[in-house]
């Protein structure tokens, strides 16, 4: 799915100098410690040579640590490849397999590995390089390596810290648990997904795979959460019927109205991961937005505010109406949440250059640029209780139907536009 935001996204830049060779990044500091999550091997080099082009481009003296699927003469001839005009030298860096490094020594020696580094990163300086950049492959990380492995990850940001080193590590994401994703994470400046989408849609891509492995999280956690929620739940009731302790059915209340804040959050969570089998069919969208009008209308009245449904002559769509339902419900429950009393939430749907277009303006004051920039990505809200996942969740659910959403904001309010092919 391609979006249409009013405001082009920038790409994230850290201070510094350094060419990233990253599409998700422009410029990144000496002492960036970067981690890339990939799914093939394809994916896995479309972001190394790149990086290590930059670095070799760059006066950098470079270290590739390769996975066990490549020889060195093949990682040699691919960045040669990538360098042809520009010239490659042979000196400049060096390729390793990972049992010439990470264990060299027969085992996983952290505190070795990085003193390795540093004694490389003084090289490098010595020979009149400007710095050193790495590249790491995870693939031969074996489960009795693992915590020592993560431990070493994480000292690398202390212990190199005042050092010229820019360090990439790859990790091949159906190999990671998901709890494993978590401490990857926490031990890097800046984690991404290599995306599938061409370079044109970076921010956009980037957005959608972050989008999908907190889905994947989410889906892995929240039941265990949820167990624990629902066995004090169920106490929390059963001491409530008690009339011993009836002084305090207020407390009681209000802690099971808490659990229950804690038990919806956890289901936009999973809504995020949710691959339920889909009964997709011819779909009037005017019939669901009919269906769902009687309940965004009860919510509008409670606050004193008014929805308006104008419906065009539209072509019928090939979707799953529950789909679409959480969308318009997501959508226009933030339009009456972002309007105060008296405001007005209009929904329109027409057809315009062959699309069905979904349209939903409601009349409060904007969303900040600092938002804007942002927006669609999960955590990103104005709402002082919201979790930011209802514009996610929308957008991967209209990713499914290729369908795009357009986004307009000024101090008269928000409108939201989705295009949706035509069953047609």
């Amino acid at each position: 799915m391609k979006t249409v935001p009013e405001v082009k996204p920038k790409l994230l830049k850290f201070s510094g100098s350094r060419k990233a060779g990253i599409p998700y990044l422009s410029d990144i500091p000496w002492n960036a410690h970067l981690c890339g999550f990939y799914e093939t091997e394809q994916d896995m080099l479309d972001i190394v040579i790149p990086f290590l082009q930059a670095g070799l481009e760059n006066n950098e003296y470079c270290m590739w640590i390769i996975p066990e699927t490549l020889t060195p003469h093949q990682a040699k001839t691919l960045l040669q490849n990538a360098l042809a005009g520009s010239g490659f030298n042979s000196e400049q860096i060096e390729i390793l397999r990972n049992k010439e490094w990470y264990l060299k020594y027969s085992e996983f020696e952290g505190r070795r590995i990085l003193n390795g580094w540093k004694k490389k990163v003084k090289q490098a300086l010595a020979e009149g390089y400007d710095g050193l950049r790495i590249c790491g492959n995870t693939a031969w990380l074996k489960e009795r390596y693992w915590k020592a492995f993560i431990e070493y990850e994480a000292a690398i940001n202390k212990d190199l810290s005042d050092m010229k080193i820019i360090a990439l590590c790859t990790y091949q994401l159906s190999k990671c648990a998901l709890h494993d994703i978590l401490d990857i994470v926490n031990n890097h400046h800046f984690s991404f997904v290599i995306s599938k989408l061409d370079s044109s849609y970076t921010n956009i891509a980037a957005k959608y795979e972050r989008i999908n492995l907190i889905g994947k999280m989410a889906a892995s956690i929240a039941h265990e959460i949820r167990n624990p929620l629902t066995a004090v739940k169920g106490f929390l009731q059963l001491l409530n019927n008690k009339e011993d302790i009836a002084l305090y059915r207020y407390y009681f209340k209000l802690m099971l109205d808490e659990l229950e804040l804690a038990n919806s959050i956890i289901s936009e969570y999973l809504s995020l991961a949710r691959d339920n089998d889909k009964d997709i069919k011819k779909q009037d969208l005017n019939a669901i937005l009919r269906a769902v009008l009687p309940l965004l209308q009860a919510n509008a009245l409670k606050e004193d505010k008014n929805v308006v449904l104008l419906t065009g002559d539209i072509e019928p769509l090939h979707v799953d109406a529950k789909d679409i339902r959480q969308v318009i419900l997501n959508l226009a429950g933030n339009g009456l949440e972002a309007m105060q009393e008296g405001g007005c939430l209009t929904i329109c749907t027409y057809i315009k250059n062959g699309y069905v277009v979904l349209e939903i303006q409601d009349t409060g004051s904007g969303i900040p640029q600092h938002v804007v920039e942002k927006l669609g990505e999960p955590f990103v809200t104005t709402k002082e209780n919201g979790t930011g996942l209802g514009l996610p969740v929308s957008i991967s659910i209209l990713e499914y139907y290729n369908a795009a959403i357009k986004v307009h904001t000024s101090s008269a309010g928000t409108t939201i536009k989705v295009y949706f092919p035509a069953a047609g």
